[in-house]
């Protein structure tokens, strides 16, 4: 340190795009000191935390460009706005989150205390928490960006450029009180004029200081004025960008369940704690930006917890078989016989013993293994009057519907690890078959069944003569095929013929489900064993119980 670095009048400060700043120092230059340490001593967090919620935090920011740019913004409208969006998000994403300074805060940063309380006092805020931010940085990142937006906006401008100017101050004090000590000491370890010079120097440095500290003061009882009067701003402010915020993070959500298995458990291998922040934004990107994969993911939810809840409803295994009798201790198989015992009280004790010694006649019993089933094979219909709803009183088109089936169908596959194979089809040339392993698909292969469409006409034998060659080729008899369409096209003998033959050779289940028409019922009806007519898709229920039932 030299005498002339000292006599500047500009503070020294920390590059902001200095790139050996990590992503929360660049933001929030204050915390650059005080990071490396235990204890947070820069006064300018709120909530306590420790070394894993500054990564996440940083996590955060560099895996969402949009919570950076926020954040950013933030700052530069309210100088503690990017430390307050830090104490947002910590609030969001911390387990237990804590209101309790590490360090007494600076005055200007006392207004971030005072939001975050109002914040976090509301029951809104409480059912953001539960729809899903906890441990996870992107869904706390949207519920952070909207709330903080709001609360700054309530502050008004007045308060805002009284407490921007009570920071500048602040810092200003704390430059002055620093550069008094480090001419005291060096006062300390000169001599002569030069000392006295320097003893001088400090003296004027914390006289100034002091000055400073009394504005400081004053401000800081102006500011607090100004914010106990827009605390009821604020608080209304924040409880609308929670009420959206959880809107925005349940529709989130229902996009990336449904696209990545969400619903059912195992999924494609992304699951909570396994997908990225980058990935989820990817996929939440993706769905936002097209209304069909929205409402696909919208009704994608009920129907697959209409399917697993049907397939959680169904007998897991077959009753087992009596093969003859044993001995043991197993009361429920015990013979009606040996129960007789307990009946007289003489003979109780016979019963006792022969508990212990395992010698009680009981039923031995043979365990049927589940036998190996074939593909579920699901056809639909992609003609142009798919892309229409079923009546004039709904919204949702026939496909949209038949594609949330599908991915319902991709959950039962995985919970029976069955082959399933969806099968698109439309004009005679237009057929396209997307097959899955035990129903395992990555979510981009599932965004790929959602979106694709012909709108073509109406071939019905091509996709009919595809099935057939899937069901050849599996290893396992008792195969599942479902058609959705909206009218039938006409089928020739020889492929009608050939179908009921292996269907019949190959234990073929088949289901047909006719969508806002009759046309071609009857056909529909002699390739199939249940024809399901579905005028309103609102009304779809009983269908349902019927195809997830398989």
């Amino acid at each position: 340190m030299n005498n002339q670095q000292l006599s500047t009048d500009e503070p020294v400060e920390i590059n902001p795009t200095d790139s050996t700043a990590t992503p929360a120092e660049q933001l929030i230059p204050e915390e650059r000191e005080s990071r490396f340490f235990a204890a947070d001593t820069s006064g300018v967090a709120c909530l306590n935390h420790d070394s894993f919620d500054l990564d996440s935090f940083d996590q955060a920011i560099s895996d969402y460009p949009n919570f950076r740019q926020t954040i950013e913004e933030s700052g530069g409208t309210l100088s503690t706005g990017s430390a307050l969006m830090r104490d947002l998000f910590w609030s969001f994403h911390k387990r237990a989150p804590m209101i309790a300074p590490p360090a007494p805060l600076k005055h200007s940063y006392e207004v971030n205390r005072q939001i975050l309380e109002q914040v976090m006092n509301t029951i809104e805020w409480k059912q953001v928490r539960e729809a899903g931010t906890a441990d996870d940085l992107m869904m706390s990142s949207i519920a952070t960006m909207g709330v903080a937006e709001n609360a700054i906006n309530a502050l008004g401008q007045s308060t805002i450029r009284k407490i921007n100017n009570l920071n500048e101050l602040e810092t200003e004090m704390s430059q002055l009180f620093s550069q008094a000590e480090a001419l005291d000491d060096l006062a300390k370890e000169a001599k002569g004029k030069k000392a006295k010079e320097l003893f001088d120097r400090a003296q004027q440095a914390r006289l100034n200081a002091e000055q400073t500290q009394t504005q400081v003061d004053e401000l800081h009882e102006e500011v607090n004025n100004a914010v106990d009067q827009a605390q009821a701003g604020i608080r209304q402010a924040a409880r609308q960008a929670l009420s959206e915020a959880e809107q925005e993070i349940d529709s989130t959500n229902e996009a990336i369940k449904a696209y990545s298995a969400g619903y059912d458990q195992g999924g494609f291998g992304l699951s909570k704690n396994g997908q990225s922040t980058k990935e989820k934004l990817q996929l939440a990107q993706r769905v936002r930006s097209s209304d069909k994969l929205k409402q696909i993911a919208e009704l994608c939810g009920r129907l697959t917890r209409i399917a697993l809840a049907v397939q959680k409803a169904k007998v897991k295994h077959p009753p087992d078989e009596i093969a003859s009798i044993e001995i043991g201790n197993n009361v429920a198989r015990m013979l009606p016989s040996e129960l007789c015992l307990l009946a007289d009280p003489e003979l109780e004790d016979i019963f006792a013993l022969k508990f212990i010694e395992k010698r009680l006649m009981q039923y031995e019993l043979i365990h049927h293994e589940p036998q190996g089933r074939g593909p579920i094979i699901l056809a639909i219909d992609e003609s142009a009057s798919m892309d229409e709803p079923a009546c004039a009183e709904e919204d949702t088109t026939k496909e949209v519907w038949s594609k949330g089936v599908a991915l319902a169908l991709m959950a039962i596959a995985r919970l029976q690890k069955r082959d399933i194979a969806i099968i698109h089809f439309a004009s005679r040339n237009q057929i396209q078959t997307q097959f899955f392993n035990k129903g395992e698909a990555s979510p981009e292969e599932a965004l790929e069944v959602a979106e694709f469409f012909y709108n073509g006409t109406t071939a019905f034998e091509p996709w009919m003569t595809k099935a057939l060659e899937l069901i050849d080729d599996s290893r396992f008899d008792k195969a599942d095929v479902i058609c959705v369409t909206d009218g039938l096209a006409s089928i020739s003998a020889t492929v009608k013929t050939n179908w009921l033959q292996t269907k019949a050779a190959r234990e073929m289940r088949a289901f047909g489900i006719l969508i806002g028409t009759n046309e071609g019922a009857g056909v529909l009806a002699s390739i199939t064993d249940a024809m399901l007519p579905l005028d309103m898709l609102k009304n779809d229920n009983p269908i349902l119980e019927t195809i997830f039932s398989i």
